[in-house]
């Protein structure tokens, strides 16, 4: 073979492996549950806090969203308005149930959320009643937020991780806040990063890689 011929062969073949790993490895970020969902694909719902809600899309939720598509998982969120909880929940639970009927195994599906969409992500946790399921709460443990929007602790089904700072004084630990039941698998990971509460809207990889890593791991993505 030629140098030229060799040369061409081999940036050929780079062309078909990057082609080979984006198809693989790169996630879709969609607003909806697809219409036909496939029972293969991982999926994780991702839920964004109150300021979005106040303000719309914002480059942090959407670096956030992006950071979670670096898994293999497709990635499912919406720019909500101003929210009740327990309501968006019972959605959520028609969005997870088309998932399933759809022979989507139970573990194949995340539902995410940060500081106030951590209330809803709980709030869906108690209404679907699926242990099989995973729930990651970024900043998601604050009685006093559980208590504003009336979202029961009791009840609490499927596998949860908890992620928060350290120096966040306004959500914290969910042992004492979430009352578990033979349905409930609850971890936690605490993080030390100095930056309490906004650690999860810092939109750099070092702070970013902090809470998004475990929350790929749990997802199995």
């Amino acid at each position: 073979m030629s140098y030229i011929k060799f040369i061409v062969a081999t940036i050929l073949s780079g062309i078909v492996g990057m082609a080979f790993s984006i198809s693989v490895y790169a996630a879709e970020i969609v607003g909806d549950i697809p219409e036909s969902p496939s029972a293969e694909m991982k999926y994780i719902i991702y839920l964004h806090g109150s300021v979005e809600e106040e303000e719309g899309s914002t480059g942090k939720y959407e670096s956030a969203v992006e950071a979670i598509a670096e898994g293999s998982a497709m990635v499912i969120s919406e720019v909500r308005g101003d929210t009740d909880p327990n309501a968006y929940a019972e959605l959520l639970k028609q969005k997870v149930n088309k998932l399933l009927s759809s022979g989507v195994p139970a573990n194949n599906i995340t539902i995410s959320g940060f500081s106030k969409g951590a209330i809803i992500t709980l709030a869906t946790a108690r209404a679907i009643q699926n242990p099989a399921i995973n729930y990651v709460l970024l900043a998601g443990c604050s009685e006093e937020l559980n208590e504003k929007y009336s979202v029961a602790t009791d009840n609490i089904s499927g596998r949860i991780l908890a992620i928060y700072d350290s120096e966040d004084e306004g959500y914290g630990s969910c042992s004492d806040i979430i009352k578990r039941s033979e349905n409930t698998r609850l971890e936690e990971v605490e993080l030390d990063s100095g930056k309490g509460h906004k650690l999860f809207r810092i939109p750099k990889e070092k702070f970013i890689k902090q809470w998004r890593d475990p929350l790929l791991e749990w997802a199995g993505a």
